[in-house]
């Protein structure tokens, strides 16, 4: 059920001493769309992950002459307007970085990507909301400054800096991701990849940072025979992608001796939903991105709709909803829908 929230208005009045970057223009408005995504696919912790082709979110982004107010406002699902919103702290980020003047921004969010479930919803605001920024303003931004603008959103809802959801979100197709540098790698499958995805409804985990909580729960150091066990996983996974070899990226998904121990406790039945769905033939399984959510891969759209099906009706049997996505590896990241500029 869709949600009008607030407008707020915020204090910030952006830097004095830049340039004023719209003289002679009245308004400038940019569309832009981003896709979920699915980080860690099992042993790529913090450094993988890939978009799927819907949910989206969709990002409004309208900017004209002011003395530098920020309007944020959400739709869709209960996630808040104003400063309390992922949208709010990346267009923040983006005026200081290029010391932006002049300008009020107003920002809509309509949200399709189901927020703390694991599939990387406020990736998508703020890897939408950047690209739509660096859109209106008519700036040619490289890849890794995007990436860091749109991680800034990841720090403020998780606590810390990661970039594998946003990348996914920004650029599309599977990506690996340099932490350190912040370089991305991006390989689109030359097959398709049929994806499910399957949120279990917690209620406990509506009312906590979820993703922050989730990291919280991983150990600090990881033994040496571990390492190596995860990094063979992890190795044998770009192979498979890049041979098109379904059965091997599967089972290479469905291994994760660092995060997927831990972070299972906090979904229901866990075990008995990755039994069953490898056993109704599902390549591959494991936790989307920090949780609840739980993904698959198949050989084709319909069975992995009708397996599925069947953990949902699982889940519901032993008194947990939940709800399913069919979906599909996605090659697009950030996409702009529509541009208007009206001039005075």
């Amino acid at each position: 059920m869709f949600k009008q929230n607030r407008i707020y208005e915020s204090e910030y009045r952006g830097d004095e001493d830049a340039p004023d970057v719209f003289r002679g223009v009245e308004e400038r408005r940019v569309i832009v769309r981003a896709p979920a995504s699915i980080a860690n696919l099992g042993p790529g912790f913090d450094i993988l992950a890939m978009a799927i082709d819907g949910p989206y979110d969709t990002v409004s982004v309208t900017v004209r002459p002011g003395p530098g107010i920020i309007h944020v406002t959400s739709m869709g699902f209960d996630v808040p307007s104003g400063e309390l919103n992922v949208a709010y702290a990346v267009t923040r980020e983006f005026i200081s970085k290029y010391r932006l003047r002049g300008v009020d921004v107003h920002v809509e969010v309509v949200k399709g990507v189901p927020p703390a479930c694991g599939l990387g919803s406020s990736g998508a605001t703020a890897a939408a909301v950047v690209y739509a920024l660096s859109r209106v303003f008519n700036l040619n931004i490289g890849e890794k400054d995007l990436l860091h603008l749109a991680g800034t959103g990841e720090l403020y809802v998780a606590g810390s800096l990661h970039y594998d959801n946003v990348a996914a979100s920004l650029f599309g197709g599977v990506v690996i991701v340099d932490p350190e540098s912040r370089e991305v790698l991006k390989y689109t499958p030359k097959v398709r990849i049929p994806v499910a995805i399957v949120t279990p409804q917690i209620p406990r985990l509506r009312y906590v940072r979820k993703t922050e909580y989730a990291r919280s729960l991983l150990p600090k150091h990881v033994e040496l025979g571990t390492h190596v066990k995860q990094t063979s996983a992890l190795a044998r996974l770009i192979y498979a992608l890049l041979t098109n070899n379904l059965e091997l990226l599967g089972k290479s998904i469905s291994v994760d001796y660092i995060a997927e121990p831990y972070r299972s406790k906090l979904i229901p039945y866990y075990c008995e939903l990755k039994e069953l769905a490898l056993r109704n033939g599902a390549p591959g399984f494991n936790i989307s991105g920090a949780g609840p959510s739980v993904f698959f891969i198949h050989r084709n759209i319909e069975e992995a709709r009708r397996t599925g099906e069947l953990l949902v009706e699982f889940l519901k049997s032993k008194g947990v909803d939940a709800f399913l996505y069919v979906s599909t590896v996605s090659p697009d990241g950030a996409k702009p829908l529509g541009e208007s500029h009206d001039k005075g």
